[in-house]
């Protein structure tokens, strides 16, 4: 029976150091004769030892009795695996790889150009079928055709993304984990014949393969000594890094999926003071999907705020809200911004809009004023994309009579009319359209229109925010991660070294799969540094 040598770093080490003869002070370990049909050693049961692929270079085996003959074949065998091999290795071409991803990055980019998941009178109004048409060709019944406005969820985006993973789990089933499978298997070169076609093949004179087994464990070289040849690898992270990266990319396209068949989506305009039920705000992708806790709370938003620079321009959009269960009891509470959003109950709701639902006046005298001088709230009416306009602009009118007969058949009423753009400043028009001043909310200063003293007390702010539940997020986060880890590891490079005592002599081969001037330079190194064996 062969008998093979783990070293131990620490016990060849001393030994080099206090004298003490290897030869004799090495932990050695018996194994079972190797059963394998194609010659090579299968690994034992010790720490340390790892798979590395095989070497097409003549090889022995150091068994001291013949292969014996092969099994017959068994159901899991690789013979019965060959017709399903053969039937999805079309799909682990790398040609129709790259082409599955060049059209998903190309129908991205369409998802980020269109704006996605818009209510159907947006995408009349932007992109019309008569007139000037953007691009030339895109209007809304395009859009609608090729389901352009929620695209990553369209049935022949996702029939692609199901195509790369098959491809991806093909190459993996039939490149990657065949090798990786194989690579449990490690051989030794006692042959000097055995050395020719590798990256790097010595002949040291007057040296001791124990020597050289001691620095190659220095440099973190997993070590194998049978019999006057040694075996030694470092690295194997660079061998398993595809298919952590094959993984993590069907882990991401998995997320992808469960989000787009489990997910939900929607938009909501709370103004200030009110509330609304997330349920009735969220539209589901597919019947499968299922509403989340979160679904059945409600939201309230307390304030809006815009934060001003000092130039004007706007900093952050401020939304104080308090999430409660249809019983009234506080599930959380936090103020929103944009990039800053709320989580609650597998719902995130993100900061998107804001709008003016109303106008907080005194109007003493009017004929819409309440009794004892009270405020009284106009609606707030948006003229965004009205001729003549630009940006956001909202009105709200006073009506100081009643409607007429001439004026119901088309002519303005008599009244007074505020215009806003922002919660700063109001501009007061008069029935005539005549300009009649601008006052800040709040400032308690009275303005005259139609012998009505106006005083503008405050706009009240809408909140518009975006609700979603994406049940595929963590598989997505999962997927990332595990993609940039792998990634790293797929760069290691998978180094292995053959070493054979030939009399006083060694013979000392290797290879790389990267890194290979460094590799050659390293074994050189060590090759050049050992220490000259005395008789």
């Amino acid at each position: 029976m062969s008998k093979i040598t783990p070293i131990r770093p620490s016990t060849n080490f001393f030994s080099r150091r206090c004298g003490i003869n290897l030869e004799h002070n090495t932990y050695r370990t018996a194994i079972r004769p190797n059963a394998s049909p194609n010659g090579s050693n299968q690994a034992p049961d010790l720490v340390g030892s790892s798979p590395q692929e095989p070497d097409p270079q003549p090889l022995t085996s150091g068994r001291s009795s013949p292969p014996s003959s092969p099994p017959p074949p068994s159901p899991s065998s690789p013979s019965t695996s060959l017709p399903f091999k053969r039937l999805i290795r079309p799909l682990a071409n790398l040609k129709l790889a790259i082409a599955e991803l060049g059209i998903i990055a190309a129908l991205s980019s369409i998802g980020t150009v269109i704006e996605q998941n818009k209510p159907e009178e947006f995408y009349v109004q932007f992109y019309p079928s008569e007139g000037p048409k953007v691009l030339g060709f895109v209007t809304h019944d395009l859009i609608n055709f090729l389901q352009w406005d929620h695209i990553y969820t369209a049935n022949y985006f996702l029939a692609i993304l199901a195509l790369l993973a098959a491809s991806l789990a093909a190459c993996t089933a039939t490149t990657q984990w065949p090798a990786v499978k194989v690579a449990q298997r490690w051989r030794f070169r006692k042959e000097e014949k055995a050395y020719k076609g590798l990256d790097i093949a010595r002949k040291v004179p007057s040296a001791r393969i124990l020597d050289l087994a001691q620095a190659l464990q220095a440099k973190n070289y997993q070590m194998f000594v049978q019999d006057g040849a040694l075996y030694g690898f470092k690295g194997l992270g660079g061998k398993l890094g595809p298919i952590g990266v094959h993984a993590s990319m069907l882990a991401v396209m998995a997320g992808i999926v469960v989000g787009s068949v489990g997910g939900f989506s929607g938009s909501v305009m709370i103004p200030e003071g009110g509330d609304s039920l997330v349920a009735n705000s969220l539209r589901p992708f597919s019947p499968l999907a299922q509403l989340p806790a979160g679904g059945e709370a409600v939201i309230k938003v307390n304030d809006f705020s815009i934060d001003y620079r000092s130039d004007g321009s706007v900093r952050q959009f401020l939304t104080g809200v308090v999430v409660e269960d249809i019983n009234g009891n506080k599930i959380t509470e936090k103020t929103m911004s944009v990039n800053q959003p709320l989580r609650f109950g597998g719902v995130t709701a993100y900061q998107t809009d804001w709008s003016m639902a109303a106008l907080t006046i005194r109007a003493p005298g009017s004929p819409l004023s309440p009794p004892g001088g009270e405020a009284l709230n106009l609606p707030m009416a948006s003229l965004e994309g009205k001729a003549n306009t630009s940006g956001k602009l909202y009105a709200a009118f006073l009506p100081l009579a009643a409607p007429t007969e001439a004026q119901q058949e088309g002519k303005a009423p008599k009244g007074i009319s505020f215009l806003a753009r922002d919660l700063q400043s109001v501009v007061i028009y008069d029935s005539k359209g005549t300009f009649i001043g601008v006052r800040r909310p709040g400032s308690g200063k009275p303005l005259n229109a139609e012998g009505v003293d106006i005083v503008v007390e405050r706009i009240v702010a809408a909140s518009g925010m975006e609700m979603k539940v994406d049940p595929g997020v963590p598989l997505v986060y999962a997927g990332f991660g595990g993609m940039c880890i792998t990634t790293v590891l797929s760069y290691l490079s998978h180094s292995q070294v053959w070493a054979a005592q030939v009399g006083g002599d060694i013979v000392v081969g290797g290879k790389t799969n990267r890194a290979k001037v460094g590799f050659q330079q390293e074994l050189e190194d060590l090759v050049e540094n050992l220490p000259e064996a005395t008789t």
